[in-house]
This record gives C-alpha cells, structure tokens and sequence, in this order.
C-alpha cells in the first residue's frame, strides 16, 4: 500500500500589496484637463475602455511570451457593482476589495489590483499598461471599470486567475490545483491533484482533518475510495442464515474470498511498476488476485451483501506498517478480518478488535457510502470501529462520484 497525504495552505493572493499598489498620483499638472468635458461613462464606454486596456497590457505582455490577458465576465459584474456601489470609488481600499473578490470567488487564486486617476483616458490606459502585474504570467484576466472623480478619469482595475473547485470530473480531465471548502471548519484551501496520483488521503490544512481518500483504478481513473465497492455477492446455502451463527457465515464467506485470491502486489502487474491502484471488487474475484486494498475492499462489500455491517479500515498495522483489512460486526462484537491470508478460516483468525488494538491503528474507514474520520483517543476508537461519537460519518455527494464501471 502507497499513498501520499496532500495538505496545502489557504488560497494565494499572488498580488498581495506589492502587486496592488496602483499610482493615485495625478503626474503632472495638465491645464487643458481643466476644459476638457469628461466623457459619459456608460455601458459603450465601459466596454470600449476596457477592450483598449487589454489591448494595451496584451502588447506588453507579449515581448515578454506572456499568454494574452482576457475578460473574465463574473468578476467584471463583481468590479462593475463594486465600484458604482462605492461612495467615494477614489478612495477604495485594495484590501477591500481582494477580500471581497475572494468572498465571492473562492477560486480567484491569484489577484492583483490596481486604482489609476488620470486626467486623459489615453494616459488612464498607459498607466495600466505600466502597471507591475502586466508583467506576470500569475495572471490570466483583466478587468477594469471606469469612473469619474471631479474632473478626473479613474479606473479601478483586476488581474486574476481563477482555480476551479475541486471535483473528480476536473481532477479526471486536467488534474491540476483546485479550491476547496472543508466540510468540517468551512475553510477554504487550495489542494492539488495530478492525474498520475497515487492512493491521497486529503485533509484539510487549517483543521488538519481529512476530507476524502482518492485511490486510481486499473484504468487510471481517481476515484473516491467508497466507489470501489460494487455490491459483490457471494450465493450462502439457503438455510445458512438460520442454521449457522454469525461467526459462521463470517468464516464461510472469508474462506471462500482467501482461497479465490492470492496476494498480488500492483508493481508484479502493473505496466506503470510505481503507480499504486485500487480495483473494484469484481475485478480482484476475477483475477483471483489482488494486495490488501483489493482484498479487503471484496471481503468488505461481500460481508455487506450478506447483510453484515462491515468497513474498510485504511491505517497502520504495527507489524506491516501502512495497511488495509476489514471489520466486520456481529451482534454486539466486532472482528478484525485480514482479507489476505490464505490458511484456513477459524475461530482464532476472528480476532475482537479490543484484542487487536494494540497491533492495528485505524485512520479512516469507509463502506459502500460513506467515509468516516475520528478526532477520538486512539485508546477508545481502535478498539471499536462503529461507534458514531467516535468515528464520523462524511457522506460523499452524489453529484461528486465518478461514474462507476460495469463489469458484469
């Protein structure tokens, strides 16, 4: 078992002040400026003006072989709004507004703003042109909005880069840096997931608890651990339920999963000898093979057809180091199952996790529809797997599964 634990700062305002300090000096004194009717900044106005400002900032960008800047359309109607709603718009404070973009758009992962006046547009947009951010391939997006002060031009201008949410249909098509909000303390944060990720564990860097666990199938695809699971049944004997006892059933079902499957590590037939990947339940019965997350992800979605309360357990066996294996409950006990043994089934392999704790640390469990996390002493929550004030249920939304595969 391979896997990586991701678990990065807040979102980064690249701007920052440096990037945000925008020339509210007029220059020099422009007499004709005195004269000269100020335009009616309108709609038309607004466009024309911001169309000439990319215009300008692309031009020097490109000697630089900096992508060209583009509008990005939300945060122009954020910056439009800001301003007109602002009494005073030459007196806006930077920070104001990067906690404002940031409040609205989680995502604005780099931002840097600029306030200009200027007695002429023409010198309005060469001030912007001037501007320090131009000059860095952190942004993406411009966006500016124009208005009046005495017989000024000012301009309240945006350079952005915008970071997706986080969901495995981005990660699946890009992988890349994302934005997420945590379940537990509402924080958002930045995480990034590559497309070639191995087993993650995600948690959260402001609380430190973890969020979801992602594993990649055979096929490449990351995936929620809870996907593996695809409703795997063993046929019992019909009279199995009432002439055998739970421990019985248990034992049958385990035996019968331990003599299909080997233990077969992912680098003995992968072509990618690094890469860890999980497989689906019906995938390890088929290729009578599989290494403890396979394993024990069968054994588990077997115990649950049966009608057993049953979790994959991720977390360190003190023999082994990281590990997966099963607990399964019966009544009111519950068993460690190592789903990778190959001798036969008996009452001394159904170990009581009290009995176990002192060899098996559980870190995250989960089954067909849910992930669960603990905060608990690990005194209390290795020696038992279901109680629900010591592990926690993290449901995963339906809208942020990957489509699970058929393959029956």
């Amino acid at each position: 078992m391979v896997r990586g634990l991701l678990c990065f700062g807040g979102l980064v305002v690249a701007g920052l002040i440096a990037y945000s300090i925008g020339s509210k000096q007029p220059g020099g004194f422009d007499l004709a400026s005195l004269f000269r009717p100020l335009p009616e900044v309108n709609e038309s106005y607004q466009r024309g003006f911001r169309s000439d400002a990319i215009a300008h900032i692309n031009r020097a960008r490109t000697p630089l072989k900096i992508d060209e800047a583009e509008v990005d359309e939300e945060i122009q109607g954020f910056l439009h709004a800001f301003v007109e709603q602002h009494p005073r718009p030459e007196e806006i404070e930077l920070d104001a507004v990067f906690n404002d973009l940031q409040a609205q758009f989680p995502g604005a992962q780099y931002l840097a703003a600029n306030l200009v006046t200027s007695g002429s547009r023409e010198e309005l947009l060469g001030k912007l042109a001037g501007w320090t951010a131009v000059a860095s391939p952190d942004f993406n997006t411009v966006n500016t909005a124009v208005f009046t002060h005495g017989r000024r031009l000012g301009a309240l201008a945006v350079m952005a880069r915008r970071i997706p949410a986080f969901s495995l249909k981005e990660v699946n098509e890009r992988g890349g840096r994302f934005f997420n909000q945590c379940p537990h303390c509402g924080e958002v944060h930045a995480l990034e997931v590559e497309r070639e990720s191995r087993t993650l564990i995600l948690s959260c860097p402001y609380c430190e608890l973890p969020f979801d666990v992602l594993a990649a199938d055979t096929d490449g695809q990351i995936r929620r651990a809870t996907d593996f699971f695809d409703g795997f049944k063993l046929l019992e004997h019909p009279q199995a339920k009432t002439q055998m006892t739970d421990e019985q059933r248990i034992m049958a079902l385990w035996q019968r999963i331990t003599d299909q499957c080997d233990y077969q590590l992912d680098q003995d037939h992968s072509e990618d000898r690094e890469r860890e990947v999980w497989k689906f339940s019906r995938q390890t019965w088929d290729e009578k093979a599989g290494d403890c997350e396979d394993t024990s992800i069968l054994l588990a979605d077997t115990l649950l057809s049966a009608g057993f309360d049953a979790r994959v357990v991720i977390g360190w066996n003190g023999n082994i180091g990281q590990h997966a294996w099963v607990v399964v409950k019966a009544g009111d006990r519950q068993y460690v199952l190592e789903s990778t043994l190959h001798d036969d089934i008996t009452l001394d392999n159904l170990v009581i996790a009290s009995q176990a704790a002192a060899f098996y640390q559980p870190e995250q469990l989960f089954d067909r529809e849910n992930l669960y996390f603990t905060e608990a002493d690990e005194s209390d929550f290795r020696r038992d797997y279901f109680s629900p004030s010591l592990w926690k249920k993290l449901p995963v939304r339906a809208d942020q599964r990957a489509p699970r595969l058929s393959l029956r």
